[in-house]
């Protein structure tokens, strides 16, 4: 009843009178509030999320996202416990390897590594396997004791394609009459991966047999399980298997839980910090319907004496008011989906590179649209516009005629 009225009343009262500027000095401040508040959300969290995908993509891709050990022995028969692991659609291989921790020697420097025995042909580790710029894991070969280091950990090294270097371990070590003498041989170094995290700092691949001979196992037997999630974080729902006596299972939570989770507090963080903009914003479109109220209450008290109901006078208000917050939510959606879909665009024309000094080099910044959480600032910032405008429209539904008109 009276809704296409309303509509038309509504809109008008978007503009106040022409002594009254002020009230639409501050309607445009409100809906200029919210476009930043809405930009700011949409560029600070696709931003944010391209990072943790970064971050997912560089580490987790490249580390075991879980494995399974044994704590009194390697896993002699491996291939029996990977068939007796039932089958999970969150698991997408099952690989054997061995890991270890273990010190680089060149003739210029030393550095502490982790080194992970595989077999070439069942690698799953994509992030890795797609940025190996020199050589390639097909050079893994048994008996040759060749190796694929990160290109930070061969700068540190100062070491590159066919020179050796000493790989040291205590896992191995002998006892002789002068006392324990860890495990050592030389290994050629036949291929470089860049990944863009700290991997590149300590990761060292061999050939699975080359790394039990290292550290005096038996070539045909391996230290861990390594699992592939669907998705890093998939673990978290993940049904892990029976384990047997001694075994042991760890993910990538027990060694790089508290940097995911602190990327996701600052997330947080800023999330709110951000709203609270947009809360202001919403302030001012309280502040300023309320100045549109007092500013039209002649208007309104004529349309009451012409038989307008008081919810069709409510229903006016809240239009005028809302209008201000689903224009910003719109525009503020939409410059911001602009601006950090080109955002390394920007950052190039005015001169600024956040990511110079980044592992791996200069790079751009990343950038992830969630639909799901564009959609929710978009529709969060009108539903507060929304509520902003009840007071003011309660206000307005509770002019009386007579004092309105009285000096009119």
């Amino acid at each position: 009843m009276f809704y296409p009225l309303s509509v038309f009343i509504g809109l008008r009262y978007t503009k106040s009178k022409r002594n009254n500027q002020f009230v639409s000095f501050v309607s445009i401040f409100s809906t200029g509030g919210i476009i930043l508040g809405v930009l700011a959300l949409v560029t600070v969290l696709s931003v944010m999320n391209g990072f943790e995908g970064e971050l997912k993509q560089r580490i987790l891709g490249a580390i075991p996202q879980a494995k399974l050990s044994n704590q009194a022995k390697t896993i002699d028969h491996w291939q029996q416990r990977v068939d007796a692991i039932p089958a999970d659609p969150l698991v997408i291989a099952i690989e054997p390897m061995i890991n270890a921790e273990a010190i680089l020697q060149s003739t210029t420097a030393l550095q502490g590594v982790k080194l992970e025995g595989i077999y070439p042909q069942k690698y799953n580790s994509k992030i890795v396997k797609d940025n190996i710029f020199m050589g390639g894991l097909e050079l893994l070969k048994p008996s040759q004791y060749n190796i694929i280091i990160g290109d930070q950990l061969a700068k540190q090294l100062n070491v590159g394609i066919g020179d050796k270097v000493r790989v040291i371990s205590t896992r191995g070590a002998r006892y002789t009459p002068i006392g324990q003498v860890p495990s050592q041989r030389n290994f050629t170094v036949v291929g470089l991966f860049d990944v863009g995290s700290d991997v590149d700092k300590y990761l060292v691949l061999m050939h699975v047999q080359d790394a039990a001979r290292l550290i005096r196992i038996q070539t045909d037997q391996v230290t861990d399980l390594r699992f592939y999630f669907t998705e890093p974080f998939a673990v978290e729902d993940w049904q892990p298997p029976v384990l047997e006596k001694d075994e042991i299972l760890l993910d990538w939570r027990s060694t790089h839980g508290e940097l995911f989770a602190a990327v996701k507090m600052e997330r947080n963080m800023i999330w709110l910090l951000l709203c609270l903009i947009i809360a202001v914003a919403a302030f001012n479109i309280l502040s300023s319907s309320v100045m549109v109220v007092t500013d039209k209450s002649a208007e309104v008290a004529i349309l009451k004496t012409l038989g307008i109901q008081a919810s069709t006078i409510n229903l006016i208000f809240i239009i005028q008011g809302a209008f201000s917050g689903i224009l910003g939510a719109l525009l503020g959606t939409g410059l911001g989906l602009l601006l950090s879909t080109y955002i390394n665009e920007v950052m190039s024309f005015l001169g600024l590179h956040l990511l110079a000094n980044a592992s791996g080099g200069t790079r751009l910044l990343p950038v992830i649209h969630e639909p799901f959480q564009i959609v929710s600032i978009m529709l969060g910032a009108m539903l507060l516009s929304l509520l902003a405008t009840l007071y003011p429209a309660y206000r307005a539904g509770t002019v009386s005629p007579v004092e309105a008109l009285r000096y009119e």
